[in-house]
């Protein structure tokens, strides 16, 4: 959230969704009553939870999004353990209490489950009050309305990004990767040379799996089917997403991602970096927290002179486009239904994600993601680093999204792509019956009415 603490801490949706995931926490909420002790009746206070993982952090979303708060109200701002905030929440919630804002890993986990338990307020009279529709990007919106009612604000967004090594690529004399055929060429070329093409390893957090289906589904079958798919018009067992499937494995199997599958599993996330820094790999496919990490394994900090860069990932699939966003809502936050002071908490919920000059602080001094509301690059000031302006300007303007599958998915159906993508790229599951998995727990899920809604890919972000 770009004016929120879960911002401040990039890892922290991460982890909050792998303990969210692992442990079905939101298969209960459907049948939890609400009742006991309501939430915060005292109209000038505002009760917002949130988890940030130190003091420093801590300390600076007090200083600039608690107590830069002008009104109306006041927050009282309480910060609480990665592993145990949902609990906290849904707990609070079942007994009608809890925060006046509350928080969720976005709309894939949470938020539905959520709305049908009658836990959110329908935020669409303060859309209309607070003009979001004019300072959000459509999509976020869309993507954030529940049976056709606006249900929360994303609070922070994520895109996926190709991170290479200027140095590296210079010496490999090769083009970064944008079409099929050259990033083919790319991972063949530094493999000969003894690199490791790409940087990858599920070491320390087996969630990542997922990353790499969002870029077989969206930049090997392309977003258009994977929209029409996610409307219930195309079965995840089609030849298009079983072909983006082999291929992608296949991948894995010449040991073009993290130099073999069984390096993969024991790959943590700090010898990917180190891998970039010092050459020994060629390129890293990941998200954009990942500008919150990379500083520390490059330049001064790190005690060495590598720069790194990055680029939207190139397309793998016949007629997939190379502009391909993919977009993720890493946070979203809501009003509680039995909060006493309703008004205020959709008054600072505004100032959280729209606060533009708080916002943009935080993504400079502390690499915040900013919420998917509209930046223009004379919005950052002369200290924002060039890499992150170009970014946020780029992700203003692009026209053509992809789908994440933390943000678009339903629970279940992401659960199994995670677990069973493992199975795959060790050749123990098929990429024909992994996609026939994929689409059984879809369609129970489809059928429930479990599906975030996903806005037409080719519209404009803005």
């Amino acid at each position: 959230m770009a004016s929120g603490p879960h911002h401040l801490e990039t890892d922290m949706d991460i982890t909050r969704r792998r303990f969210l995931i692992s442990s079905g926490a939101l298969t209960l909420l459907g049948g939890l009553a609400a009742c006991g002790k309501s939430a915060s009746s005292d109209s000038s206070t505002i009760q917002f939870w949130n988890n940030l993982d130190n003091q420093e952090l801590v300390t600076y979303f007090e200083k600039h999004f608690v107590d830069a708060y002008p009104g109306p109200g006041k927050v009282k701002f309480s910060n609480k353990s990665t592993d145990t905030i949902d609990r906290l929440i849904q707990t609070a919630l079942a007994a009608g209490s809890g925060p006046d804002v509350i928080v969720t890993p976005g709309p894939s986990t949470g938020t539905t489950e959520y709305t049908k338990a009658g836990y959110l307020v329908d935020l669409d009279s303060y859309a209309t009050k607070y003009n979001w529709g004019q300072t959000f990007a459509s999509w976020a919106l869309d993507a954030s309305r529940i049976d056709g009612k606006l249900r929360t604000l994303p609070t922070q967004y994520e895109t996926m990004a190709f991170y290479f090594n200027p140095a590296t690529v210079e010496k490999l004399g090769v083009a970064v990767p944008r079409t099929q055929s050259e990033f083919e060429a790319y991972c063949s070329e530094s493999k000969g040379k003894g690199l490791i093409p790409v940087a990858a390893g599920n070491a320390d957090w087996k969630g990542a799996n997922e990353w790499h289906m969002v870029i077989a589904l969206n930049h090997g079958a392309g977003p258009a089917a994977v929209y029409e798919a996610l409307q219930g018009k195309l079965k995840w067992t089609d030849p298009v997403f079983v072909d983006a499937v082999t291929r992608y494995a296949g991948y894995f199997k010449q040991g073009w991602f993290g130099g073999g599958v069984n390096d993969y599993f024991t790959n943590k996330f700090s010898t990917q970096y180190e891998q970039l820094a010092s050459g020994k790999a060629a390129g890293l496919i990941s998200g954009s927290w990942e500008f919150a990490y990379l500083p520390s394994y490059f330049g001064a900090k790190a005690g060495n002179n590598a720069k790194w860069d990055w680029t939207s990932i190139p397309s793998l699939g016949h007629n997939v486009p190379t502009n391909v966003w993919d977009l993720a809502i890493g946070q979203s936050a809501g009003i509680n239904a039995k909060s006493g002071n309703v008004n205020n908490a959709a008054a600072y919920l505004n100032f959280l994600t729209t606060s533009k000059t708080s916002i943009l602080q935080a993504l400079v001094e502390k690499n915040a993601a900013p919420p998917p509301i509209k930046i223009a690059p004379a919005d950052f000031g002369d200290n924002a680093d060039p890499r992150t302006v170009r970014l946020y300007t780029a992700l203003s303007t692009a026209k053509t999204i992809g789908y994440t599958t933390w943000t678009f998915f339903p629970q279940q159906t992401e659960t199994y792509l995670i677990d069973y993508f493992e199975k795959v790229i060790t050749g123990k599951l098929s990429p024909a019956d992994y996609c026939a998995g994929i689409q059984e727990k879809f369609a129970g899920e489809l059928r429930a009415g479990k599906v975030p809604p996903a806005p037409q890919p080719g519209v404009p972000l803005s």
